[in-house]
């Protein structure tokens, strides 16, 4: 998977885009064929709200998918960690819509032995 790391308005360190590889890397064993990943991190502000958040949006595109996640959190490796679990949900869903039970039931059914 090509993975694609930014940030808006912020630095990113080296641990993080390791992070964000790592992190990205375990949903792999979701995705077949060529897949690419944008993650963009950014500093959320709100007046109201005195603490800042950190947003981490991902993106994943390529052989049929088009997944995104966006978190806020405290952390920018909480926002990725999170964010990543969200994934892991929509791809989880998606292979079950497509070999879960309901496979099954749009299958012809089987007719009698032919001789």
């Amino acid at each position: 998977m090509e993975v694609q790391v930014s940030g808006r308005k912020v630095q990113l360190s080296p641990a993080l885009r390791q992070a964000v590889e790592t992190k990205l890397g375990r949903l792999e064993r979701f995705l077949r064929g060529e897949h690419r990943a944008e993650v963009v991190f950014l500093e959320e502000r709100n007046g109201r709200i005195a603490d800042k958040r950190d947003v981490c949006e991902v993106l994943i595109d390529g052989a049929g998918h088009h997944l995104r996640a966006r978190v806020a959190a405290p952390d920018p490796f909480a926002a990725i960690d999170a964010a990543v679990t969200k994934l892991e949900h929509q791809l989880h869903k998606a292979k079950s819509r497509v070999n879960g039970k309901g496979a099954a039931r749009r299958r012809p059914a089987p007719g009698p032995a032919e001789a």
